[in-house]
């Protein structure tokens, strides 16, 4: 019991000398019925209510983020003693780790990290990272996990196998009580209480303290004053798009609710934009997605466009930007709807594409992923909500689907 995560605990407490479930029976009787009575991700979330129409919990999750930058960006102290302890061990290359979404913001940490500092990076998934660690300098190297629940079974084994290896083992969460917090050497903790839904402010929050832990350590060369006002500019931009933004995407996704599928580009930081947006697009609506890398569009994905197949295009500073109006042009060839998300200063696809976004705030493209990954999560959400989905549950409300997760996760490893 003491392993098991809080809200299993609770409902194995409600079933006093039921059966225990098990990776060969994950889905005992008790815990079946437990399921048709109750969405299970309601159960995972601790959520306090279910609700059956907009606004979801999930929504109240998406618009509370920018106060919790703002939060984060007056609070660095967690943030600075991280980087000290990097230095003081002469960290010299880090390996980024985490599962789903947390892996998305562990190849955020790698392309920032790369970046900013003179400090060599990875990201590995971490049931790879258990079962392939690579060769590496222990004694200046570290692991940083992310995990938001903190409960993640791959996670804690991927920090454990670490310490065995002798690496310096961090991580970066969103609760204060969990096994990779056991686990882990020292962490960074910013505490989001989600109501419910898919993971939302979990990373957005998680990569706002990996890029200031970035810009703490950054190499003379880099343009930190950019980044720095970029920062500060991002509660101020992500509460404007929250005032202007909801009723646009929510006009979009009822104009496009005959898409079946959907394609996400993005370069730079901002293929982890494409990862994550195309996760939270697929959990919200449960469409099927695909993101690409933008060179990568070109050279897969040509032969599957189609009328019912969106494509999205995310706007690159500098001459990477070509490439995506070669994207959208593409795609408009190809017959399919397409979107472009610009931002800051940061522009070129509009005129290239059907519909097109411009996301408020003079942010630079290095710290653009935290902003953006509003748009993304807010799309998903109400494409969800046109298409009669429930975007709290990840499918849970159909009991094949909890049958799934708790196959995948049995109780206590996830």
């Amino acid at each position: 019991m003491a392993r098991l995560p809080r809200w299993a605990q609770r409902l194995m407490e409600q079933h006093p000398g039921a059966e225990m479930p098990t990776a060969d029976n994950p889905i005992p009787a008790w815990l079946e019925e437990e399921a048709k009575k109750r969405p299970l991700w309601y159960t995972i979330r601790e959520a306090k209510e279910v609700r059956t129409g907009h606004p979801y919990l999930v929504y109240d999750e998406l618009i509370k983020q920018p106060n919790q930058w703002a939060e984060i960006l007056e609070q660095p102290e967690q943030v600075i003693r991280m980087a000290d302890l990097l230095r003081q061990r002469d960290i010299r290359e880090v390996i980024f780790t985490g599962c789903g979404s947390a892996f998305f913001t562990a190849l955020h940490g790698a392309y920032t990290f790369e970046r900013f500092t003179g400090i060599r990076t990875r990201a590995v998934e971490s049931y790879e990272l258990v079962h392939y660690f690579p060769p590496v300098d222990r004694k200046h190297t570290a692991v940083i996990a992310h995990s938001g629940t903190g409960g993640s079974i791959e996670t804690v084994e991927a920090i454990r196998v670490a310490k065995q290896h002798g690496l310096l083992a961090l991580a970066i969460t969103n609760t204060d009580v969990s096994p990779v917090l056991d686990e882990a050497h020292d962490a960074m903790i910013y505490l989001t209480h989600q109501g419910c839904g898919p993971c939302i402010s979990v990373v957005s929050t998680r990569i706002l303290m990996q890029t200031m832990l970035a810009r703490q350590l950054a190499r003379p060369d880099v343009d930190t004053a950019s980044i720095d006002a970029s920062l500060q500019a991002l509660p101020a931009a992500g509460r404007e798009f929250m005032a202007t933004y909801p009723p646009i995407v929510e006009a979009f996704a009822k104009a496009t609710s005959s898409v079946e599928s959907f394609f996400l580009v993005g370069s730079g930081p901002n293929y982890f934009t494409a990862r994550e947006g195309t996760l939270k697009l697929e959990e919200q609506s449960l469409l099927v997605g695909k993101a690409y890398r933008t060179g990568d569009f070109h050279h897969d994905a040509l032969s599957l466009l189609s009328p019912t197949r969106l494509v999205i295009a995310v706007a690159a500073a500098g001459p990477a930007n070509q490439r995506l109006v070669d994207v959208l042009r593409a795609a408009r060839e190809g017959l399919c709807p397409t979107l472009a998300v610009e931002y800051g200063n940061v522009r070129g696809l509009a005129a290239y594409a059907d519909h097109a976004w411009h996301i408020p705030g003079d942010i630079v493209e290095d710290v653009a992923p935290i902003l953006l990954t509003l748009p993304f999560q807010m799309l998903g959400y109400f494409m969800g909500v046109v298409r009669g989905k429930n975007p709290d549950t990840l499918a849970t409300d159909k009991l094949s689907n909890a049958r799934a997760w708790l196959t995948a996760f049995p109780l206590g490893t996830h």
